[in-house]
């Protein structure tokens, strides 16, 4: 390794490309140390720094937006919009506790050990410290389906679950505009069981099936080299349909209709800590996973049975 890759701690992935976890790292503490920085200053920041490390431009600029949607999906950074474009800044200090062996640390703390997308510490060795504390309970929020019920027009049903959303959703989508499927092969729509997701595209595969028998369903919509989430409303061979405001609601709508029909949204073995998300995990999950545990795969974490208890209530368990 070279001088200068020392003095900058730089880490290099299985690729030779710098690490996400050491990007995340030193973005986060020039944001912590600053204040606020604009995406600009970081992009111009990180560019110098590595230069002397040649480093591929597509991969560089690809991996400040990883580290940069990780830190905001922690909670690490806000992001604003301003006239010079958009910028970050460090959110509060605080230690989050799920009543683990550990606590994360987010927010203007400073900087400590190896670059991680998460801070994490023994419980037992920052009892003593000035860090508030919050409960992971507190620091999510409500289960973010319920405001999006709300958002919708429906009203908050505590014994329902995201089983609610998704019977809004359906009738929105029943009294949607008319949808024509004069072409089939650009629509695929979640109608099958079993816990394989599978993709929409280029060809169905698990749960995803060309359009068929009558029901309501989550559906993604092809449209040149692009596509969207929809829901599709299917009765008679006739279709009407109903557009998501973003994806991550659609994500909670996938989550509905799956316990709608009765099959899991989540896995879990207690004895090695697995948790898969069997439907693409909307954010809110997602960041309780980043929160407490580690990644395995692109749906699969390791968490310990206090964090699985948080996030199952999120996903399938009212509240």
């Amino acid at each position: 390794m070279s001088t200068w890759a020392q003095a900058i701690g730089f880490i290099a992935d299985d690729e030779g490309a710098p690490s996400l976890e050491m990007v995340i790292g030193h973005i986060r503490a020039a944001v912590v140390e600053a204040g606020f920085v604009s995406r600009g200053r970081i992009t111009l920041g990180l560019r110098e720094a590595y230069r002397p490390l040649a480093l591929d431009e597509l991969v560089f600029a690809t991996r400040i937006e990883e580290a940069l949607a990780l830190l905001r999906l922690s909670g690490d950074l806000d992001e604003y919009a301003t006239a010079a474009g958009r910028g970050y800044a460090a959110t509060p200090p605080r230690r989050v506790d799920w009543d683990g062996t550990e606590v994360a640390t987010l927010g203007a703390a400073p900087e400590s050990g190896a670059s991680v997308a998460v801070r994490r510490n023994a419980r037992d060795t920052v009892s003593g410290d000035t860090i508030p504390n919050v409960s992971l309970h507190a620091e999510l929020g409500r289960p973010e389906w319920r405001n999006v019920l709300v958002e919708l027009g429906g009203a908050d049903a505590p014994g329902e679950g995201p089983v609610a959303l998704f019977r809004l959703v359906h009738g929105l989508a029943t009294s949607g505009e008319r949808y024509a499927l004069d072409e089939p092969n650009m629509v695929a729509v979640l109608s099958g069981r079993g816990p394989f997701f599978g993709k929409a595209e280029p060809t169905p595969t698990g749960r995803w099936q060309r359009v068929g028998d009558d029901g309501c369903f989550a559906a993604i919509i092809k449209s040149g080299y692009g596509s969207r989430t929809a829901v599709l409303n299917i009765a008679a061979g006739k279709a009407t349909i109903w557009f998501p405001p973003d994806r991550d609601v659609w994500r909670w709508i996938v989550v509905g209709q799956t316990l709608a029909m009765g099959d899991p949204v989540l896995r879990y073995n207690a004895a090695t800590g697995g948790l898969d998300f069997l439907t693409e995990p909307p954010s809110q999950a997602e960041r309780s996973a980043l929160l407490t545990g580690s990644r395995t795969s692109a749906w699969s974490w390791r968490v310990d049975a206090q964090a699985y208890a948080t996030i199952e209530g999120l996903m399938d368990s009212p509240r």
